[in-house]
C-alpha cells in the first residue's frame, strides 16, 4: 500500500492537537491529524474550560513562575483565539471573561487565599480579597457559610466540548487532513517518518508531533519515553435553571475541592475529581455524590438541580506539573511534543499552538529554541533514574 505525503503528521486530535495543527495549516504546510477517539478517555472531557491562569500553578517555585507566566499569555491570547475561530466556522464557544471566585468558609483558608492573592500580584495578576459579604454581592447564590473570596477578574471560561468541535470543523476548512485511527507505529524513512495506522493505511511525513495526551506512548524509536501519568476526573453536569451565574465558582480544599462552572442554557458543570493511575472510564456514584455535597456547601441550591450528565476523562500529568513542549534534544530530529497539560490543556492552547508552531516551523539551528520563555518546559527536563545513578 502506498503511502500519503504530508509535511507534518500530528498524533492527537484533542484541543492541543489541534490548536497545533490550526498554526501550521496556516503557514501553507500540509497537516495530517491521527486521532485514535474515544480508546482513551481524553482530557477534555475531564475539563469545564476554567481559563484560570491565576489559580492554576504547580511544582517549584521556578515551574510555578513559569506556568503563571505562560498561563497570562495564554489567556491573554483566548479573546482573539475564541473570535477567529467562531469567524471561521460559525460556531458559538460560550467564551466568558467575567472572572473567577475562589471561596473560603473559615479563616484558615482564608489565610491561603489571601495568601495566593499576594503570590498574584506579586507576579503581576490581579486579585481582590472579598469578605463574604462582598462576594454574595458577585453571586448572590453562595452559602451564608462563605467567609471570604479571592476574586481574579482576569480569568475567563468557555466550553471545551464546543471549542474542540470548532476547533475540528476549523483544521477540516484549512484543507486540513483528519485520520480517525489509531498510530500503531512510526517509523523512520527517507524523507521523515512511517506511520502504521490501525487500520492499514501508511502516512509520510518529514515532521511528526506528539501530542496524544495521556494516552501518550513510546512510539518513536530513540525518544526518552515522556513521563506522563493519567490522572482520571469525574464530573457532572446539572440543570441551574432561572439561576443566573455569572462566575466561575472555585470551592474550599476540605472536604474536596470542586468547582462550579455555568454555561449556557442554565448547565453547570461541577468537577472534578483527581484519581491518579486510572485509565478506565467508569464514573463511580460516591465520587459524584461528593462533589455534589461539596458544590452545595458551597451552593445550596445545587441539592435540588437535576443531574443532566456525568463523565470521565484522563489528564496527562507530568512530574513537575509543567508542560512537555518542543524537540526533544536526546532524540531524532523532526520529532516535537505537545504532552503533560495536565488541567490547563484549554488554558495554554493559544499560546503552546503558536509556540510550537514556530518552532516547528523556524527549526531548531544551533540546538537554540526561537522561544527562551518555553526553556522551562523542554522534554530534556527529565532525567531518567538510570542517567542518575550513572551521574552518581
Amino acid at each position: 500500500m502506498s503511502a500519503t505525503n504530508f509535511d507534518i503528521a500530528i498524533i492527537g486530535g484533542g484541543v492541543i492537537g489541534l490548536s497545533v495543527a490550526r498554526a501550521l495549516t496556516g503557514h501553507q504546510r500540509s497537516v495530517a491529524v491521527i486521532d485514535a477517539g474515544h480508546e482513551t478517555p481524553p482530557a477534555t472531557d475531564a475539563a469545564a474550560g476554567m481559563l484560570a491562569a491565576s489559580f492554576e500553578t504547580a511544582g517549584d517555585a521556578v515551574m510555578a513562575d513559569a506556568l503563571y507566566a505562560l498561563g497570562a499569555q495564554s489567556l491573554a491570547a483566548w479573546p482573539d483565539f475564541a473570535a477567529m475561530l467562531e469567524d471561521e466556522t460559525g460556531l458559538a464557544l460560550d467564551y466568558r471573561d467575567d472572572g473567577i471566585l475562589a471561596v473560603a468558609f473559615e479563616d484558615g483558608q482564608a489565610t491561603a487565599l489571601k495568601h495566593s492573592g499576594d503570590q498574584l500580584r506579586a507576579r503581576g495578576g490581579r486579585a481582590s480579597f472579598l469578605n463574604g459579604d462582598e462576594a454574595r454581592q458577585q453571586e448572590p447564590a453562595l452559602s451564608d457559610r462563605v467567609a471570604a473570596a479571592l476574586y481574579a477578574p482576569g480569568d475567563a471560561q468557555v466550553d471545551p466540548r464546543k471549542v474542540l468541535i470548532a476547533l475540528r470543523a476549523a483544521f477540516c476548512k484549512n484543507a486540513g487532513t483528519l485520520f480517525g485511527q489509531r498510530v500503531e507505529q512510526v517509523g523512520c524513512s527517507t524523507t521523515g517518518y512511517r506511520l502504521a495506522l490501525s487500520n492499514g493505511e501508511r502516512l509520510e511525513a518529514k515532521s511528526v508531533v506528539l501530542a496524544s495526551g495521556a494516552a501518550a506512548t513510546q512510539l518513536i524509536a530513540g525518544l526518552p519515553p515522556p513521563p506522563i501519568t493519567p490522572v482520571k476526573g469525574e464530573a457532572l453536569a446539572v440543570d441551574s435553571a432561572e439561576n443566573k451565574f455569572r462566575h466561575v465558582i472555585r470551592c474550599p480544599a476540605q472536604p474536596a475541592l470542586p468547582y462550579l462552572c455555568p454555561k449556557a442554557g442554565g448547565r453547570m458543570i461541577i468537577g472534578a475529581t483527581e484519581i491518579a493511575g486510572r485509565r478506565d472510564a467508569g464514573v463511580d456514584d460516591a465520587s459524584i455524590r461528593k462533589l455534589r455535597a461539596g458544590a452545595a456547601d458551597v451552593v445550596p441550591a445545587v441539592r435540588d438541580w437535576p443531574e443532566i450528565e456525568r463523565w470521565s476523562g484522563l489528564r496527562p500529568a507530568t512530574p513537575d506539573g509543567g508542560p512537555i513542549l518542543g524537540r526533544d534534544r536526546r532524540g531524532p530530529e523532526g520529532v516535537f511534543l505537545a504532552l503533560g497539560h495536565y488541567r490547563n490543556g484549554i488554558l495554554l492552547a493559544p499560546a503552546c499552538a503558536t509556540a510550537l508552531a514556530r518552532e516547528i516551523l523556524g527549526g531548531d539551528a544551533a540546538g537554540q529554541s526561537p522561544l527562551t520563555h518555553l526553556q522551562p518546559f523542554r522534554p530534556e527536563r527529565f532525567v531518567s533514574s538510570t542517567a542518575e545513578d550513572e551521574d552518581g
